[in-house]
């Protein structure tokens, strides 16, 4: 999959079948957007393309006073997800308050024809572009005819007899239904940091934890704890992650902590992978530290069982 960064310069393509959203998340239903887009783009003899934005528009567009956004993937994690889909290229455009307020119109004459050299156009079925959100398949299905695009639309994907969302997946880690956010991902979440020093309290606990410093914008599940595996240097391990402020201790600030079974390596500096597969409690606070390392033996044998039993 070939990278482009911005959308000053036309792509070196003949023609190309694109589509173009946020893709916070490259679930379900965007795969389906994708799959087709591949189908269509073989079938026409076309390139295929992905257009998305960084950063992601509402945190451009974002009101004063409105709840921060947090993002299901970040740009790094995106196109890793996306080297998998079978794309021929990504387009990756800075979104800026100036390219908000151009019009759906002048965005596809501009941008999409004349630039990416769109001969065919894939969206979902719900998809809105330009400034407010204006450009729909409608004023799509209008241009195609001046401009000699084709245009189709992607019916929604369901889950649980809901259609899939960014939105919904969000609500669902956020309740800690980290089961359900895989069902609608197509994979296990995941939250990528940097390992740095905290207060080596599980170390005094008998639990050496990693602490984990994610990207800011990413979005953190509920606090509690979780089943989770972690990649390090490419190498896969069972473990227990903790999220919360650990108010055993009076603690303030929010964590992520990650207790890998059966190692005990330094990680300090190293960037490691978490995978969410089940919530096993929520976050509480103690009356001592021994009730709290017997609660900490239980969630590892809970989480141990798990991955015996299959996940």
């Amino acid at each position: 999959m070939k990278i482009f960064k911005g959308t000053t310069r036309a792509i070196p393509f003949d023609g190309t079948a694109l589509t173009v959203g946020t893709f916070d998340g490259v679930h379900k239903g965007h795969r389906s957007i994708i799959e087709k887009l591949n189908e269509r783009a073989q079938a026409l003899g076309l390139h295929s393309l992905l257009v998305t934005f960084e950063p992601h528009p509402k945190i451009v567009v974002e009101k004063a006073g409105a709840p921060e956004i947090h993002l299901l993937t970040t740009i790094d994690e995106k196109i890793a997800v996306l080297q998998s889909t079978g794309l021929d290229s990504l387009v990756i455009s800075r979104f800026t308050k100036s390219f908000a307020a151009t019009s759906a119109e002048d965005f596809v004459r501009d941008t999409l024809v004349r630039k990416l050299k769109m001969k065919s156009i894939i969206i979902g079925h719900d998809h809105g572009f330009g400034r407010d959100r204006q450009g729909n398949d409608e004023l799509l299905l209008k241009l195609s005819q001046e401009l000699d695009f084709s245009v189709c639309t992607v019916a929604p994907v369901a889950n649980g007899g809901q259609h899939i969302s960014s939105t919904r997946i969000r609500q669902a880690l956020l309740d800690g239904q980290v089961e359900a956010a895989a069902a609608m991902l197509g994979r296990p979440y995941a939250v990528t940091g940097r390992v740095v020093a905290g207060q080596k309290l599980g170390r005094q606990l008998g639990f050496p934890t990693a602490n984990l410093l994610p990207n800011s914008v990413k979005l953190i599940p509920r606090s509690g704890i979780y089943a989770t595996t972690v990649i390090i240097e490419s190498c896969l391990h069972q473990s227990a992650t903790y999220i919360g402020t650990r108010p055993t201790f009076a603690g303030v600030q929010r964590v992520v902590e990650v207790h890998v079974f059966d190692f005990d390596e330094n990680l300090y500096g190293k960037e490691i992978t978490v995978h969410f597969y089940r919530f096993l409690r929520d976050d509480r606070q103690f009356a001592s530290t021994d009730e709290l390392i017997e609660r900490i033996k239980k969630d590892k044998i809970e989480s141990i069982k798990y991955f015996a039993n299959g996940g």
